[in-house]
């Protein structure tokens, strides 16, 4: 353990004994930060703190974003200690969005983050974890990247350790295409060109849902933003939860609890039905509950 990492678990253990930084969730105003900071924590607690012992546990959240959960899961379910990685660097805006949001003077000690390249590998940097989650973060993982990755991250668990990872929309659901800020149009995605998707995008001038709204919009601007999520909407790697389980497997995982949520607003085009089974096109989300073997 190096020095840097001795100083982090010195102040973990104070925060431990003394307390955690005070905070104040009935100041919450923001859609984006409520969702995240209860439903998105309070589900990760339900799978991941239904396997391990949150309050004893050394985790990893792959895909950390904001911070915003890992922020919840050591305020509201006493998690001990996250390290929280992402290729973008939105957490440095947290202690800022904590301030505004629960009036907080600081971010716990239990909380630490790092920006990596994509597909860099983590396996051998720190002591293996006890448990790993990521939050809607694998349907942006290159194909090529995913069995590398779901290798690495087997390696980076304790064996016996769990990893709980959940995506939504799937690609192929009604609003896969992760553009539903600005097209309702279910499966509109799989309907149209690209080309003609764009145009949809580029000429809605209408308000955005507030719980879509994440705290990177501000970075953008109304026409950057739009271009920066129908990039990402271009980048999806399309993977059907079917294919997730077997690349999971395949990465030496076991299944040790799964769910699969559907949703049809609207009755499914026929056309689609002729391309694509049912159960792909109306499969929105995945929980997903591995298991590094013993």
């Amino acid at each position: 353990m190096n020095r840097g990492s001795r100083m982090r678990r010195l102040a973990q253990l104070h925060e431990r004994r003394f307390g955690l930084p005070a905070y104040n969730d009935g100041l919450i105003t923001d859609e984006w930060f409520r969702s995240h900071f209860h439903y998105a924590a309070d589900v990760v607690q339900q799978w991941l703190g239904g396997a391990l012992d949150l309050k004893n546990a050394r985790l990893l959240q792959f895909g950390c974003g904001d911070g915003i959960t890992d922020l919840a899961l050591v305020l509201r379910h006493g998690a001990n200690a996250i390290h929280g990685i992402d290729v973008r660097q939105e957490y440095t805006k947290l202690p800022r969005i904590a301030h505004e949001q629960l009036g907080m003077q600081a971010i716990p000690k239990a909380l630490s983050f790092q920006t990596i390249e994509p597909g860099a590998p983590l396996a051998g940097q720190a002591p293996l974890y006890d448990g790993i989650m990521s939050w809607s973060t694998f349907e942006h993982v290159q194909r090529d990247q995913l069995l590398p990755i779901l290798k690495d991250l087997r390696a980076c668990l304790k064996p016996g350790g769990y990893f709980f990872l959940q995506i939504e929309p799937l690609f192929y659901s009604a609003y896969g295409s992760h553009l539903r800020r600005y097209d309702e149009i279910p499966w509109h995605h799989l309907q149209v060109d690209e080309e003609a998707l764009w145009q949809v995008i580029e000429a809605y001038d209408g308000a955005l849902s507030p719980d879509e709204v994440d705290f990177g919009f501000a970075d953008f601007g109304p026409a950057g933003y739009k271009r920066f999520v129908f990039k990402e909407y271009q980048e999806l790697n399309r993977l059907t939860a079917d294919e997730l389980v077997a690349i999971a497997v395949e990465a030496g995982f076991g299944v040790a609890r799964e769910e699969r949520r559907h949703y049809e607003p609207a009755p499914v085009p026929q056309a689609l039905l002729q391309h694509y089974p049912r159960d792909i096109l109306t499969n929105n989300e995945i929980f997903l509950l591995l298991q590094r073997p013993v």
